[in-house]
């Protein structure tokens, strides 16, 4: 648990760091231009709902391949500090920080040398790759696809931000 910790903090102080480091650039992306609230609520439930679709084929597929449904955290249930880390840790951090690393820095600086379209798969592979699970590319790359598509359409990253929260949480 040390190390998760540890790796947590790493990718999202470095995440922090490759996005200041072009902050002049970077900074507009972190405004919200025309905001919606409607928007923002059509792009959360879309994330909730691909959540909850990939929650039940997940448990499927626990069930199809090991005959039993695993439940990692169960015992952090009635613990307060557990559950507000565990949520901390699974869904504001990556909302956060990897659409900061991602969206923000990664494809903001892949759109100098490819085209938008190039830079988004590119982008949305290597977010899939660095989850290192084979069966999680099935729904992490369209998810990325997603977030990038979202990020290029508004020219904001907080659409993004709480999609990713969402789908986390």
């Amino acid at each position: 648990v040390r190390w998760s910790l540890f790796f947590e903090v790493a990718l999202a102080v470095t995440s922090v760091g490759f996005f200041a480091f072009n902050w002049a650039e970077n900074k507009k992306l972190l405004s919200w231009p025309g905001f919606s609230f409607q928007k923002l609520c059509g792009y959360c439930a879309a994330a909730i709902a691909g959540s909850v679709f990939v929650h039940y084929a997940i448990g499927w597929l626990n069930l199809t391949m090991y005959s039993r449904q695993q439940e990692d955290f169960s015992f952090l249930k009635g613990n307060f500090l557990g559950e507000f880390l565990l949520v901390f840790f699974t869904a504001v951090m990556p909302g956060v920080f990897e659409e900061l690393g991602f969206r923000g820095y990664l494809l903001q600086n892949l759109l100098k040398v490819a085209d938008s379209w190039q830079a988004l798969f590119i982008t949305s592979f290597l977010f899939a790759i660095i989850h290192m699970s084979f069966v999680s590319l099935f729904w992490l790359i369209p998810f990325a696809l997603l977030l990038g598509a979202v990020r290029l359409k508004e020219g904001t990253l907080w659409y993004g931000v709480f999609m990713h929260f969402c789908f986390n949480f």
